[in-house]
C-alpha cells in the first residue's frame, strides 16, 4: 500500500483582508471530525476553518477549506489538543466535491490502518 501523510492547517485572521494558515497536527480523522494539536488557543464553541491534504506517493487529495466547531479542548504541555466537528451541512451532502474528497481521505486512512493492524498481528 502506498505511504500516506495527512497534514492540516488552521486559518488565522490577520486583519480585514489578510489571513494566514498555521500548521496543526491531525489525529483520529473521520468524515465528521478529528483531533488537532496546535499551540493556538481556542474555546469550545469557536468556529475555525481547516484545510486538509493527504499526500500520497502518486499525488494528493486536497480539501482547501472546511469550517468546523471546536467541541473539546485539552491543554497539554506546550500545546492544545482540540476535538473538532466539521460543518454537518457539507459532510452530509455526498454530491459536494469537498465531501467526496473527505470520504476518499477517510477510506484511504481506514485501509492503511487495517493493513497496518494486519501486519502487526502477523509479527506478534
Amino acid at each position: 500500500m502506498p505511504t500516506a501523510n495527512l497534514t492540516s492547517s488552521i486559518r488565522v485572521s490577520k486583519g480585514l483582508l489578510k489571513s494566514l494558515w498555521e500548521d496543526a497536527r491531525p489525529k483520529d480523522y473521520s468524515l465528521f471530525g478529528m483531533c488537532l494539536k496546535t499551540n493556538r488557543v481556542y474555546k469550545p464553541g469557536d468556529k475555525i476553518t481547516v484545510s486538509l491534504s493527504l499526500e500520497l506517493d502518486m499525488g494528493s487529495i486536497e480539501v482547501e477549506q472546511i469550517t468546523a466547531n471546536v467541541i473539546r479542548v485539552n491543554e497539554l504541555v506546550g500545546f492544545f489538543e482540540y476535538g473538532i466537528e466539521f460543518d454537518k451541512k457539507i459532510v452530509t451532502n455526498p454530491q459536494n466535491s469537498i465531501t467526496l474528497n473527505m470520504m476518499r481521505i477517510e477510506n484511504f486512512l481506514q485501509k492503511q490502518q487495517a493493513l497496518s493492524d494486519k501486519i502487526s498481528q502477523k509479527t506478534a
